[in-house]
Order: structure tokens, then C-alpha cells, then sequence
């Protein structure tokens, strides 16, 4: 992997693809100079264990289609970039980190319950099913099990604003980090990627 398509975060250690680091924080500020309160969300979407599933990504690009088309048809605006993974699992697996506009919309957990029923349409499964083997992940606990927020809400006159911001792209990230053990084929998609409206100025860089 050429380094120049590398950056490494210094306080962390973490390294990250550049390209797509750099996108998801140009997506964040596109969003927030769109929508006067714009609603992050985490989640990560699991193939049950048992599944013979053939390793390709049409079961994710189903579900994720599906997703923000009936998000944007309800008005939240949605974007994204999502990220496949796979290590010595049986299966891979997908992060997404979703953007939407939270004027009208304001519950991550509705977004969790609209994704859980369309993971199960690709993987023939009902929603419950989905649900109670927690296959669409909220990402809310950390390593050692304990609760963390799933997404953040950045509002654009609020006072926290900047603070806000930065840790929303710290969440986003996480999408992007750079794993050298990933077994994904190089002729397989790794990253997925909306087609938000692009700025003129250069998306911060850190």
C-alpha cells in the first residue's frame, strides 16, 4: 500500500485511508452547511454465522440502496460512507456511518429499525430475526462493554459546534482506518461512498 495513500493519527497510532478520510470530513461539513442540524449514526451490518453467503457485496449494496432510498423519499437527506471488513471471520462484514438532516427526524434508533428491515430483505430474514441476533449493530458499547453514544447531533448555532464537529469526525474515522489484515480481494469494493455535493474549499485535514 503506497504510503502517500496513508495518513496516521499521531495521538492514536491509528492509520487511515486518506482518500476516504478526507471525503467523510468534506461529507460532514457539506451536511452541516446544508441542514442547520445534521444527525450522525453508527451502525455495522453482520452476516449470522450459520448463513452460506457467497462473498460478494450485493447482499450490502441491496440493503443499503433500499436504505437511503426510503430515507431520502422521508426527507432525511441521507449520506454516507460505509466500509467492508473481513479478518479470519467466515463472513465479512460492513460499517456505515449515515448523515442525515435531523430537522424532522431526530431518532437514531428509527434509522437502526428502517436498516435492520432492509438487511433482512437481502438476507431473506424478517426484521425480529435481524433485531434479536443484533445482525445491524448500533456500535453503542466500547471494548470493554460498556455504553457510548452511537452518533451525535451537530447543530450549526449551537456553542459546541467545533467540539461537536471534531468528534463526529472522530466516530467517522473509525470507517476509514486502515487495517493491513484485512483479507478483503483487491477486486472486491471496500468503501461506499454517496454522492454528496462538493465544496469549493479543501476539507480539513488531521
Amino acid at each position: 500500500m503506497s504510503r502517500k495513500k496513508i495518513t496516521e493519527q499521531k495521538e492514536t497510532g491509528y492509520r487511515f485511508y486518506k482518500t476516504y478520510l478526507n471525503k467523510g470530513i468534506e461529507m460532514i461539513d457539506y451536511m452541516s452547511g446544508r441542514h442547520g442540524r445534521v444527525m450522525q449514526t453508527r451502525m455495522d451490518f453482520r452476516y449470522p454465522q450459520e448463513m452460506d453467503a457467497d462473498g460478494s457485496n450485493r447482499d450490502f449494496s441491496r440493503a443499503l440502496q433500499g436504505l437511503t432510498k426510503e430515507l431520502r423519499r422521508e426527507g432525511y437527506d441521507p449520506q454516507y460512507i460505509g466500509r467492508r471488513e473481513q479478518k479470519e471471520q467466515p463472513h465479512q462484514h460492513y460499517h456505515l456511518n449515515m448523515l442525515t438532516d435531523a430537522k424532522k427526524h431526530e431518532s437514531r434508533q428509527r434509522i437502526i429499525e428502517k436498516a435492520e428491515r432492509h438487511w433482512g430483505n437481502a438476507l431473506g430474514l424478517t426484521p425480529e430475526e435481524v433485531h434479536e441476533k443484533q445482525l445491524v449493530y448500533p456500535c453503542n458499547r466500547d471494548m470493554n462493554g460498556d455504553l457510548r453514544p452511537n452518533g451525535y447531533m451537530l447543530a450549526r448555532r449551537k456553542g459546541d459546534f467545533e467540539t461537536t464537529r471534531r468528534t463526529m469526525i472522530r466516530q467517522m474515522a473509525y470507517v476509514t482506518k486502515y487495517i493491513p489484515e484485512d483479507t478483503t480481494p483487491s477486486t472486491t469494493r471496500k468503501f461506499f461512498v454517496s454522492q454528496y455535493g462538493k465544496r469549493q474549499s479543501d476539507p480539513e485535514k488531521i
